[in-house]
């Protein structure tokens, strides 16, 4: 048996298999229902397989996006004459449909969908559409990013759109973007080419200094300082122990001068503006300054004058040390001397039976007894 032979052979069996399934299951599907592409569950149904569409499954489905195409198996795209690429959407012969314009002379095929146009005198692009003016032929003549403008090629000369900032025929002079002021609540305006930047007050910010900033937003206060601010935009702190100055940057002496300073410079400040009247009480302005004054020594050179006040201490402890403890093993070894010879007087008593001969008993210290 030869191979086609038994390709045929193998075919029939499962055309054979597949016709006689609805029957196997006693299911009669809908008359002239693809014995392949279709199938049915209930009688007089056909349910069409993956790939195929139809009341009878025996359209194939062709490739999503296959325009200008058809299929002979499900998810082909074999495209229409005239038509080419994967789906089918490319005109094979873009030239028909005369694309050049403004009198163009040619149109050339390139293949694959694609064409030249050889244009008239004076025309460019593409398709021809671009007329060349005075912005084409001489290039743009405007400077500071603006865009040269010559009415689609019919201008006898160009001019320049420029960009907010700048002024002239080529976009050449640079405006003063500070005129009029655009800074608000005081603020200073710097010109900057294309823009401006404004230097706010410390109590305003945003590009045109126009949203209120807190005082205490800056966290000035220093050294665990708490910032109270003031409805008119100043601000206070509350030192630390042992601190001081308007920031609580002062310490030591001087912080405590400074605390009674700024003490009495409230005093006063409070009677003043008690003396004012009501409707000059709103508008007054009161700024404080103190002086904050440089401590008399450094942390450094007190920490320098420490160490030489404990080494000076060592030393004086360690030196009374030394002649104590000498002085006083010289007057434990006098001590005990005395007490051996004493001891050994008494015996020397005892062996003479009670007499008592002149005895000279010289000590350490030369002392006769």
């Amino acid at each position: 048996m030869d191979f086609q032979t038994a390709r045929s052979l193998r075919r029939w069996c499962c055309w054979s298999i597949l016709i006689g399934l609805p029957l196997a299951q006693g299911i009669d599907c809908k008359p002239g229902c693809h014995p392949v592409n279709g199938f049915c569950k209930i009688p007089n149904e056909c349910r069409c397989r993956s790939g195929w569409q139809g009341s009878l499954c025996d359209q194939c489905l062709p490739f999503p996006g296959c325009l200008h195409g058809t299929c002979a198996k499900p998810w082909q795209c074999m495209c229409e004459e005239g038509w080419i690429g994967s789906r089918c959407d490319t005109d094979a012969h873009p030239c028909s449909s005369e694309p050049c314009m403004n009198n163009a002379t040619t149109c050339i095929e390139t293949g694959n969908g694609g064409y030249i146009c050889v244009c008239a005198e004076g025309y460019t692009g593409k398709r021809c559409h671009v007329k060349k003016g005075p912005c084409t032929v001489n290039g743009s003549p405007c400077q500071n990013g603006g865009t040269c403008v010559d009415d689609d090629g019919f201008a006898h000369h160009a001019s320049c759109l420029c960009l907010p900032g700048f002024t002239g025929n080529f976009c050449e002079i640079d405006l003063d973007d500070c005129e009029p002021n655009p800074c608000e609540n005081g603020g200073t305006c710097v010109d900057i080419g294309r823009g401006f930047r404004c230097r706010c007050p410390s109590d305003y910010g945003g590009a045109s200094c126009s949203s209120h900033v807190a005082a205490c937003t800056s966290n000035p206060c220093q050294n665990g300082g708490t910032c109270l601010a003031h409805p008119e935009g100043a601000f206070e702190c509350l030192c630390r122990p042992h601190f001081g100055g308007v920031t609580c940057a002062s310490s030591g002496r001087n912080a405590s001068l400074n605390s009674k300073a700024k003490h009495r410079l409230n005093q006063h400040l409070k009677a003043r503006h008690q003396s004012v009247p009501s409707p000059e009480r709103d508008i007054l302005t009161i700024k404080e300054t103190i002086e904050n004054r440089q401590p008399l020594l450094s942390k450094s050179q007190v920490i320098s004058f420490m160490v030489l006040g404990l080494l000076t201490c060592l030393i004086v402890l360690g030196t009374t040390g030394v002649i104590f403890f000498s002085r006083f093993e010289r007057w434990l070894a006098n001590a005990r001397y005395s007490q051996l010879v004493r001891k050994e007087r008494d015996s020397f008593l005892k062996a003479k039976d009670g007499e008592n001969p002149p005895v000279k008993i010289i000590f350490p210290d030369q002392s006769e007894v």
